[in-house]
């Protein structure tokens, strides 16, 4: 009785110590910080975006990041494990700027157009991170290359907003 005791004690504590982590709640932007990598802000209830963005940044080499900055990219993003939560797509904001790639993500809103409701958001999140090199055209196609690979490898239809 006493070993059982000890057995069922111990797992529960195991259980509490190492349990899964839990996804955040869909209501709550989320923003993802891979020093190094990338840093992207991820309005509410747009999260399932993590993995196409973990995709292209895994995609972009250190020479690629090295090249020069970019402007703003924007696109619009139909994802099948998007829509199965209930959105038909989402609109993405990309930038290189000093080595770092930049992602915003934000879904569509009624009384504005695509592009002005990335833009609005995109804007806002990049003014906090200044850039110090001159732009590439280069580094311009590696960036929209390495979207349209990791968009294609997951399945999801993409186009660019300008």
């Amino acid at each position: 009785m006493l070993e059982t005791f000890t057995i069922l004690t111990t797992c529960v504590i195991l259980l509490i110590i190492f349990r899964p982590g839990t996804p955040p709640p869909l209501e709550n932007p989320l923003t993802i910080n891979r020093l190094g990598q990338f840093h992207a802000v991820l309005a509410p209830r747009i999260n399932l975006a993590q993995q196409l963005l973990e995709s292209i940044s895994r995609s972009f080499t250190d020479e690629q990041r090295q090249e020069g900055n970019t402007p703003t990219l924007y696109f619009k993003i139909e994802d099948k494990e998007v829509k199965s939560h209930g959105d038909k797509f989402y609109l993405l904001a990309a930038t290189l700027r000093d080595g770092m790639l930049y992602f915003q993500a934000a879904g569509p809103e009624k009384d504005k157009s695509d592009l002005e409701v990335i833009q609005a958001f995109s804007s806002t999140e990049l003014a906090k991170h200044e850039e110090t090199r001159a732009k590439a055209d280069s580094a311009v196609s590696a960036l929209t290359d390495a979207i349209r690979a990791a968009a294609e490898k997951r399945g999801a239809a993409i186009a660019a907003l300008s």
